[in-house]
Order: structure tokens, then sequence, then C-alpha cells
């Protein structure tokens, strides 16, 4: 399991940069015209270490989730799905919010704790959660805002969105991922 937890904090740094602009400059600067590609590169790594680590990792039962842990994952992951279609659509609610995806991470990994008792599940989703606290915290501190106008019907269209991907997701779910979420 020590592999998957240096995979998040891998990815976990690697996403973190955008949230300290002297950073992100300081590195773009250094690649140049690269600096997409490269950073396209490590974040993909990141997941990708997460999920070959994750598969990889024993199960070990840390706690049994409490019986209620389903339908509070269902409802959080409600939610983190309708902040993930806010911060793909330009609205109002993007610049009230300031780092929708953050908090989408930080729902998304707290709510999977509420369905998942082992070890593998406690670093990835516990440590997600933590990156997603840690970007909200360093964007603000660094005084981060969206760019951009907010666009008509964006904050109608978002949580829409979000929810049609919920939706998806919990069908695709168990072909995704291998464990149905409806399930008793």
């Amino acid at each position: 399991m020590g592999l998957l937890g240096l995979a998040v904090v891998f990815f976990a740094v690697v996403h973190l940069i955008p949230a300290i602009p002297p950073l992100k400059a300081a590195l773009a600067g250094r690649c140049g015209r690269w600096w997409g590609p490269v950073y396209g590169t490590a974040a993909s790594l990141g997941l990708l270490a997460i999920i070959a680590a994750f598969m990889a990792a024993p199960f070990v039962a840390v706690y049994e989730p409490p019986a209620w842990g389903r339908a509070v994952t269902l409802a959080l992951m409600a939610l983190a799905a309708m902040l993930l279609g806010v911060f793909a659509f330009r609205g109002r609610a993007r610049l009230f919010l300031r780092f929708p995806l953050a908090l989408a991470a930080t729902v998304w990994g707290s709510a999977h704790l509420f369905a998942n008792g082992d070890g593998a599940s406690l670093i990835l989703f516990g440590g997600l959660a933590l990156y997603g606290l840690a970007h909200f915290a360093l964007g603000w501190a660094s005084g981060l805002r969206p760019e951009g106008e907010p666009r008509g019907g964006h904050d109608l269209m978002a949580p829409l969105a979000g929810l049609a991907l919920y939706a998806a997701m919990a069908q695709l779910h168990p072909v995704i991922i291998g464990v149905p979420v409806l399930a008793p």
C-alpha cells in the first residue's frame, strides 16, 4: 500500500501546482511551450499510478462502514457531480465557489469513506479528500479566482450536467470500477 500512498502524493503534488502561482509560473517558464504537454503527462501518469496501485493493493479491513454509509455516499456523490458541473461551466456559481473542482474532490473522497472501510480506500479516498482541501486552501490563500465573465444559462446547465454525469457513473460504476453502487 506504500506505492498507493506515493501515487496519491504524486498526483496531489502535480495537481497542486496551479494553486501556487509562483511555482506554476517558474515551471511553465522552464518548460516554455512544452508546459502543457509536460503537465498533462505528469497528471495522467499520476492518475494511472493511482489506478495501478489501487488495483494491486491488498484488502485490509480497517473499519466496518455503517449500514447507512451507502446512502450517504450516493447523496454526497450527487453533490460532487454537481460541483464538477459547476467547474465545467462558466456560470456565477463557479465565480462564487472559486474552486468547485477542489470542493468536488473533497466531497468525492469523503463520500467514499462512508462506504469503504479498507486500508487502500482510506489512502486513496482520504488522500484525495485532503488534496482537495489543500488545493482549496492554497488557491484561496493565493487569491486565485476563476477567469472570464459568467455566461448566461450556465448556472442552470452546470448542475444538470453534473447530475447527468452522476447518473451515467452510477450505471457505469460496475463496469469501470467493478463495484455496483446500488447493490444492497
